[in-house]
């Protein structure tokens, strides 16, 4: 009997060049959550502005709408510095907003 493994091969190769395309992508950036859709969260990436899909189980429990989030060898931590500041900048934002007078 032959077992022609060629195209087994070839979907582990194709897998696992994804996975590390992946990998690449997301390592050392800072994303913010922006919102939770079914098994994702819809992010967006703050160098490029892109917004990115991430499957929910590969995030921190802690994590909600606003949370910075950074890939830091390949996993995904929440970065609570990052995450004050620009909760700080949006409080800030609103504040000038309502309180610029003409």
């Amino acid at each position: 009997m032959n077992l022609d493994i060629s195209n087994t091969q070839k979907n582990i190769a194709n897998s696992f060049s994804k996975e590390l395309n992946n990998y690449l992508e997301f390592e050392n950036k800072f994303f913010s959550i922006d919102r939770f859709e079914e098994d994702f969260a819809v992010c967006e990436d703050l160098e490029t502005g892109k917004m990115v899909n991430i499957e929910k189980f590969l995030l921190p429990e802690n994590v909600k709408e606003g949370s910075i989030i950074k890939c830091k060898d390949g996993k995904f931590i929440l970065d609570f510095e990052e995450t004050s500041k620009k909760q700080e900048e949006i409080k800030n934002m609103v504040n000038n907003l309502f309180n610029k007078k003409d």
